[in-house]
């Protein structure tokens, strides 16, 4: 679990954000090292608690939140003999060359060479005249 803050309009359970790094008045704020310190650039994140503690903030429109997030489980497409419920894998990424299938094939939030943890098969993807396993996974630090 990592602390953060988000903007007011974020700061609710459930609500899923990418970070894609700190803006330039990040770098000279008091609370960069707690805002944005604890947080890896692309990486998916998700709110699961907000605490009652607010500040101001120059980005937000308003306030910013003290909230609890986990990078949650991401949908990845893998090749099936790798896809075993309960294995680590480092992740790969399967070759498609269809562009509407990119977030499945290499979705916002991991890389490759990442060490997941497959938890749930969901279903098949065709590409490449391949069937691939779509898997959800968390990525192991």
């Amino acid at each position: 679990m990592v602390i953060t803050l988000v903007g007011e309009k974020l700061a609710k359970p459930g609500v899923e954000f990418i970070y894609y790094g700190p803006a330039d008045p990040c770098k000279t704020c008091r609370l960069a090292r707690v805002c944005v310190g604890n947080l890896e650039p692309g990486r998916r994140y998700k709110v699961v608690r907000v605490r009652n503690i607010e500040h101001s903030c120059p980005l937000h429109e308003g306030k910013v939140r003290v909230v609890e997030v986990v990078e949650p489980s991401i949908e990845v497409a893998i090749e099936p003999r790798l896809a075993i419920v309960g294995s680590k894998i480092k992740l790969s990424f399967a070759e498609c060359d269809d562009p509407e299938k990119m977030n499945i094939i290499k979705p916002e939030g991991l890389y490759e060479g990442d060490t997941v943890k497959i938890l749930e098969i969901v279903g098949d993807l065709k590409c490449n005249e391949k069937t691939l396993k779509i898997v959800k996974v968390i990525r192991e630090k």
